[in-house]
């Protein structure tokens, strides 16, 4: 299989540790060939992004030798040890500008549901390519 191997610890899992509350945004590209490898199965409680590399930037797609995936996840601000969803509601949307609101929006859930308890973000965006 491919990915950051399971018996790796993560930054998030440290956190997590460390009594953080922990979200992905963005892109993961360390594994996806079993559930296991994504975010919110090493430490995550959310994710929102893409698992795979060389995303379309508005239609978050992937091509490869002509044949077209769609990849992009979005979870609820609660889904630890949950495969989130695959979520079309984004076509069209440069993902830049999917994940800075993301971001905005866990941090202000995060304020609400958890005014005491730290929240560690990690938020690779796609367009430093």
């Amino acid at each position: 299989p491919y990915g950051l191997p399971l018996d790796e610890t993560t930054i998030a899992e440290v956190m997590k540790d460390a009594g953080y509350r922990t979200t992905a945004i963005g892109k993961w590209h360390l594994g996806f060939c079993s559930e296991n490898y994504t975010p919110t199965f090493r430490g995550f409680d959310s994710y929102q992004g893409y698992l795979i590399g060389a995303e379309d930037y508005f239609k978050h797609t992937r091509d490869w030798h002509h044949v077209e995936g769609y990849d992009f996840r979005n979870s609820s601000f609660e889904a630890k040890d949950i495969l989130p969803p695959t979520a079309k509601g984004f076509i069209g949307t440069y993902s830049a500008y999917i994940f800075t609101q993301r971001a905005i929006d866990v941090a202000t859930h995060h304020a609400a549901a958890y005014p005491t308890t730290p929240l560690f973000t990690y938020l690779p965006f796609q367009s430093v390519h």
